[in-house]
């Protein structure tokens, strides 16, 4: 069931609780209990499985039109829910009320993108010669498993559950549990518009693993840390589903030494502290050209005193919380270790209240210089208000320290010279790049979006992102020779 407190399952149109549960705290008010989710355990896996694969022959017979219309229907219902999940989520996820609300429009703008693209995607291909006919259908994977995570989880499901569903494929969804209910009301609202078992989700932690490992999941898309993710594909290897990961970044910015620094420090320092850090694709680690390192260093500690920190939902806030108070110590425990071993601490910002560390996951940004480029700071995935800012002598320095990394999810470069900046960014190892900007916005509906080496496999968004939920099945028809008439 889905109540003011408490959600469940949605398995074949109806929602079910039973068994244990998890409270949903407020990380900026550690205090608030936001609601209770039900816990799956295998019994409940399995019926939403078994819910999907039942709904799964129906759901692919329909003609592309027919889904289309259907997942339409289903965003419009979400539409009419966006004022309210957006305060649910701020208070789940520590999100700013204005990240919330982007996340949810984001979602739904994406979603629609995709169903505008899938009709001309799906079609056949159809390839004629003297000899022969070849048709090119693209056929539904089957029943997915769609785990997503709780910084972005709006965008990140609907980046998912758009093209798989409108593929043809039914999918069981699982939201992350530090952030599930929000996202639990919106894809119940789509999924209301749909036929029953189409869209099904399990909630609680250990669902993850049961759905990644479970013989009737034919495909599995993951989005969160490369840890988990080596373990969903070695569970997923066991009967060679179809794998999409999107995993972990440490995605650095480069600064070249033509660019305008007093024009690019509030792009830059959003893209470095935005949702207080804690995005897959922010800026984790900045190299500036050193004739221009000091200037940088100015700036971008004179932005961070203005900054106020603070709850999602209080007005004049610039970042909110961190998700945990696991999340936070590690981050302290990287600046920290920073400081002694040489490198230089610039802490900015204020509190909204100066007992504000006490009520919830809260941290000053904070920019640290004279680190050395093999720190952990630097070297990992640090998911905080914390960044290294390192100098360099020459491009290839530069290009050869951010390439310098087991990640590979995005990368930036900031120059007033559009052509010497990609000549630049084409020699970094990243799925995407971007030029004079690295946020959200930076990446638009029809940019592929997925990282190298480590950083995943496969990609979502565009044209990419349907191909990621269909098997191509090619059938060729030979015409009778004359000696055969």
């Amino acid at each position: 069931m889905v109540t003011d407190t408490l959600v469940g399952h949605l398995i074949g149109g109806r929602w079910r609780s039973s068994g244990p549960t998890t409270e949903v705290t407020d990380p900026g008010r550690i205090d608030d209990v936001v609601g209770v989710i039900a816990d799956a355990d295998a019994d409940v896996v399995d019926a939403a499985v078994a819910s999907a694969v039942a709904a799964s022959h129906g759901w692919e017979q329909l003609a592309t039109e027919d889904r289309v219309a259907a997942l339409a229907r289903g965003v419009a219902a979400a539409h009419a829910l966006a004022p309210s999940l957006a305060t649910l989520l701020v208070r789940e996820n520590g999100a700013l009320y204005a990240e919330a609300s982007t996340d949810i429009a984001r979602g739904l703008a994406l979603a629609t993108d995709t169903l505008l693209r899938a009709p001309r995607f799906l079609a056949d291909t159809v390839r004629v010669d003297e000899s022969s006919s070849l048709v090119i259908a693209r056929d539904p994977v089957g029943p997915t498993a769609l785990i997503v995570p709780w910084n972005s989880p709006m965008v990140l499901a609907l980046s998912k559950v758009a093209p798989a569903l409108v593929a043809g494929n039914t999918v069981v969804v699982k939201p992350s549990p530090l952030a599930p209910l929000a996202l639990s009301r919106l894809l119940g609202a789509i999924a209301a518009e749909l036929p029953d078992g189409v869209l099904n989700i399990v909630n609680g932690d250990a669902a993850g693993a049961m759905l990644t490992a479970h013989r009737d999941i034919r495909a599995v898309s993951f989005t969160g840390g490369t840890d988990t993710g080596r373990k969903v594909a070695a569970a997923a290897a066991g009967t060679v589903k179809r794998v999409g990961l999107e995993l972990g970044g440490n995605d650095p910015a480069l600064i070249l030494d033509d660019a305008d620094i007093d024009e690019l420090v509030d792009r830059l320092c959003r893209g470095v502290f935005t949702r207080a850090g804690q995005i897959c694709f922010g800026v984790k680690r900045i190299y500036v050209a050193r004739t221009r390192a000091t200037e940088l260093v100015e700036a971008m500690t004179g932005w961070l005193e203005k900054c106020v920190v603070g709850h999602g939902l209080d007005e004049g806030v610039v970042f909110g919380p961190l998700i945990s108070a696991a999340q936070r110590a590690r981050v302290i425990t990287l600046v920290d270790s920073a400081e002694r071993s040489g490198a230089t601490i610039h802490r900015g910002g204020r509190y909204t209240a100066a007992d504000l560390e006490s009520r919830g996951h809260y941290l000053l940004p904070t920019v640290v210089t004279g680190i050395s480029a093999d720190h952990p700071l630097v070297v990992t995935e640090q998911f905080g208000p914390a960044i290294p800012i390192i100098a360099y002598d020459s491009v290839d320095d530069a290009v050869m320290l951010a390439n310098d990394s087991e990640y590979g999810l995005a990368s930036s470069v900031w120059s007033t010279d559009q052509d010497r900046a990609m000549a630049v960014a084409r020699r970094v190892s990243a799925g995407c790049g971007f030029i004079n900007s690295h946020n959200v916005w930076s990446l638009s509906f029809d940019m592929p979006f997925g990282g190298v080496k480590q950083s995943g496999i496969g990609r979502e968004r565009a044209d990419c992102g349907l191909a990621e939920f269909v098997e191509e099945h090619a059938i060729r028809s030979s015409k009778p020779t004359q000696e055969a008439r």
